[in-house]
């Protein structure tokens, strides 16, 4: 169940980050932080790092702490960023020109 939630929360983030005005404003005054915000795998990287130390998700029990938590960010936004893309490609709308 911690990982339902750890997976909601961080995609939930990773929008509102991506699509919150303010935020935006701020972010686009640098050129890495646009190529990083605009990213679903990058920021999710980042989004559920912090994630993982706040919650405490360590999926491999055989890695040091802190390594075991970088893996799970890692593992976590790159499934999320390919169920991502496979629902866009099934659900998204294609505009041709």
């Amino acid at each position: 169940m911690i990982l339902v939630l750890y997976f909601v929360i961080g995609r939930l983030l990773i929008w509102f980050l991506q699509t919150a005005g303010p935020i935006k404003m701020l972010y686009r005054k640098s050129s890495f932080l646009t190529e990083l915000f605009e990213c679903d795998f990058c920021l999710g990287c980042w989004v559920f790092l912090g994630l993982g130390f706040a919650m405490k998700v360590a999926i491999l029990d055989v890695l040091p702490y802190i390594l075991d938590v970088i893996v799970t960010a890692i593992m976590a936004s790159f499934c999320l960023h390919v169920f991502i893309i496979g629902w866009r490609t099934q659900y998204g709308t294609t505009y041709l020109e």
